[in-house]
């Protein structure tokens, strides 16, 4: 299945960047539902983020 990650709606319909894309008219792109999207998975992203470990050098991200 897709994952969904792309999706946006676009003159009342639900489209796929990955599929349907990813050029679309913009005055028909509903921003307000693609930056709710955005901020959707932010705490997850947040909490990985500062526990990453970088492999290379073995430091944590969030602790510089």
């Amino acid at each position: 299945g897709m994952c969904g990650g792309c999706r946006v709606t676009v003159g009342g319909e639900t489209k796929f960047a990955c599929v349907d894309g990813p050029d679309f008219d913009g005055h028909l792109v509903d921003f307000d539902e693609a930056m709710r999207r955005q901020q959707m998975y932010k705490k997850d992203e947040k909490k990985t983020l500062e526990a990453h470990r970088c492999r290379l050098t073995g430091e944590l991200q969030g602790h510089a």
